[in-house]
């Protein structure tokens, strides 16, 4: 999907999945966060394989919900609102897309031994 935004000079668009891959960026920017669909331990936990973002474009407007996972030993809350910062900052400067909402869905924990092995496909 794409949204087109109206300039003197034509229309700019910009797809859905730019602003998933910006989200994704500025999330994976802040210490102690791994995306959901990146850690091995899901498959343990018994999560769905899902994508770890997810954007509701209308007009010039953007809401997205993002589920992550935090290091062990991170205050969650703090990193959770460190993602809605910097997620919604990235988007609103690099797309001009105002941003409603960002809902972070802390998706588990991150433990050591678990973090540096590589995701099961």
């Amino acid at each position: 999907m794409e949204n087109a935004k109206k300039h003197p000079a034509g229309s700019i668009r910009v797809s859905e999945d730019v602003i998933v891959k910006i989200a994704t960026t500025a999330a994976c920017e802040i210490d102690g966060v791994k995306l959901a669909q990146n850690v091995k331990s899901k498959t343990k936990l018994g999560l769905p394989k899902s994508a770890p973002v997810h954007t509701r474009l209308s007009g010039d407007t953007a809401a997205l919900k993002l589920n992550i996972f935090v290091d062990e030993g991170c205050n969650a809350a703090s990193i959770a609102e460190n993602v809605q910062k910097s997620v919604k900052s990235a988007i609103q400067n690099m797309t001009g897309f105002t941003v409603t909402k960002v809902d972070v869905n802390i998706a588990g924990i991150c433990f050591a031994d678990e973090s540096d092995a590589p995701a099961d496909e």
